[in-house]
């Protein structure tokens, strides 16, 4: 039946447990082809899987479970290995450690009944205004983010028993890496010639589609030399079907980034917006309106906006993405066993990896660095996060872990005020070596979070005329580090995971080199 088809078309974007429930009753009644889980529900590998368990008995088809994992589970999920980001693999510029990243990615999220990981980017980050690309792309060089992302594909999607049961998508196609603003807040425009697309922008995914990366996402960004009309890429035929299928040779499911975001859903009737979609040739809507989008392309095709056949050839793709995972009889998954899911995922194994990729990618921007004082001062930003400790409390484990024994520390906010200055200042005098550790990190919807404020800046600034020399470190972006233009020296990691924070600290003490290449232009 037609309503079947239509049902596969769409992927549940979930946002609490209310919408989650009713996702279940949803892939009951065959509406929905997969569920995507969000940090909210995932506080833990058994939670995780419980979730899992529930949906897949649920559904009327197996379903496809997703999550965005760019940097391993341990950044959607409580318990997971945490691992550095891409960009600190193309700073480590060792294609084998991105592939064990991948392999990580793969093994955990398999152990948790999760099939499908939106990884890797493949954005060319040419643009360090950039607010929402930046860190989660391997770098400005379009031949190494094809390089990485090609093996990072190869890895996820690595057969295992016979059968690839983790498949990859690749985002944001076709490249998010040149914009100033987050598609997450506003529709945007690449305003680049064919020419400069065919060049930067296009051969990372022509790379991943040579790899055989399965699922394709795609950019809610306008290309007026793509289409004229500028239309976001979501929604264009031109762009999807000329380009992807017909040019690029494109054979996998082409899946949306998720329809709530305001470049579609507050620039576009919510029914349009999904129906257009799948007629420039989406096979998979990413979406939070489940329900609309099941009813928009039911009447779609009753009134004729759609045709059957446009359908029919959509699930036919998800369906054979379905077959690699469950197999041709597309059987429902066995339950999994919650004990041994917590078994298998955040290992020792897998933390050696992640401390690998960290001591590769640290990286000395400038100056050189100074040697540690009898009391070092190491001054620290602080910052929210989904999971785990304090920014106060995981720097104090980190130096209690290594042995630094005599180190001061002082937690400031991102934005200090005049009281943290003075402080600041005053135990810099007394310390006669600082290092001031910015952690920051790309978060949808806010592009402030992977900046440095005028208010820090100026603080580093007070501190270096101390005389005391000054070593800024970037737990983030690489772009905020010229601003800092009073330091003897500026370090970048690239993330802000336990393995990264260890690593810089050894640098800093001077235990080992900076040893990672800066993969963007300052």
């Amino acid at each position: 039946m037609i309503e079947d088809r239509i049902g596969q078309l769409i992927w549940a974007f979930v946002s609490t447990m209310d919408e989650f429930a009713a996702a279940e009753q949803a892939a009951r009644a065959g509406r929905i082809s997969g569920i995507w889980l969000l940090p909210t529900q995932m506080h833990s590998p058994e939670e995780t899987a419980e979730l899992v368990n529930r949906a897949q008995a649920a559904a009327k088809v197996p379903l496809l479970i997703g999550v965005d994992a760019e940097a391993g589970l341990g950044l959607v999920m409580g318990g997971g290995t945490y691992l550095p980001t891409a960009m600190a693999l193309g700073a480590a510029g060792d294609a084998e450690l991105a592939r064990a990243a991948a392999r990580i990615t793969a093994a955990e999220a398999r152990a948790c009944g999760i099939n499908a990981i939106a990884a890797p980017v493949l954005d060319v980050n040419v643009n360090p205004q950039n607010p929402i690309v930046n860190t989660r792309s391997f770098g400005a060089s379009p031949e190494l983010v094809g390089k990485l992302g090609k093996v990072f594909v190869e890895g996820l999607q690595e057969p295992v028993h016979g059968r690839t049961d983790v498949l990859a998508i690749g985002k944001h196609f076709p490249g998010h890496g040149d914009t100033e603003e987050d598609s997450h807040l506003k529709l945007i425009t690449v305003n680049q010639p064919r020419e400069r697309l065919e060049t930067v922008e296009l051969p990372p995914f022509r790379d991943a589609i040579e790899a055989g990366v399965e699922m394709l996402m795609t950019a809610h960004v306008a290309y007026p030399a793509l289409d004229e009309e500028a239309v976001p890429a979501t929604l264009s035929h031109r762009i999807l079907t000329d380009l992807l299928r017909n040019e690029m040779h494109f054979k996998g499911v082409i899946v949306t980034d998720c329809m709530n975001m305001h470049a579609i859903d507050h620039s576009f009737d919510p029914r349009d917006s999904h129906v257009q979609a799948v007629a420039a040739g989406v096979d998979l809507l990413l979406t939070h309106v489940w329900d609309t989008a099941y009813d928009a392309l039911k009447s779609a095709v009753r009134e004729g906006t759609i045709s059957e056949d446009c359908i029919e050839e959509a699930a036919a793709r998800v369906h054979r993405a379905k077959v690699r995972i469950f197999g041709a009889a597309l059987n429902r998954p066995a339950s999994l066993d919650l004990e041994q899911v917590k078994s298998a995922v955040g290992t020792p194994e897998h933390a050696d990896v992640a401390d690998r990729i960290a001591a590769a990618s640290v990286t000395l921007v400038k100056g050189s660095l100074v040697p540690v004082s009898q009391r070092p001062l190491i001054i620290a930003t602080r910052m929210a996060r989904r999971f785990g400790p304090s920014v106060d409390a995981q720097l104090r484990k980190a130096l209690a872990t290594i042995g630094w024994d005599n180190a001061e520390v002082l937690m400031i906010d991102p934005i200090p005020d005049g009281s943290q200055m003075r402080k600041a200042v005053e135990q810099a005098r007394a310390s006669r070596w600082v290092a001031l550790l910015h952690f920051n990190r790309v978060e949808s919807f806010d592009p402030e979070s992977v900046s440095a404020s005028p208010d820090l800046v100026e603080l580093a600034a007070m501190v270096a005329k101390t005389e005391a020399p000054l070593t800024v470190v970037s737990l983030g972006s690489p772009y905020v580090l010229p601003r800092f233009g009073a330091s003897s020296a500026n370090l970048c990691t690239y993330s802000t995971t336990d393995a990264t924070l260890l690593a810089v600290l050894r640098v800093l003490r001077g235990d080992g080199p900076a040893r990672g290449t800066l993969p963007v232009t300052l």
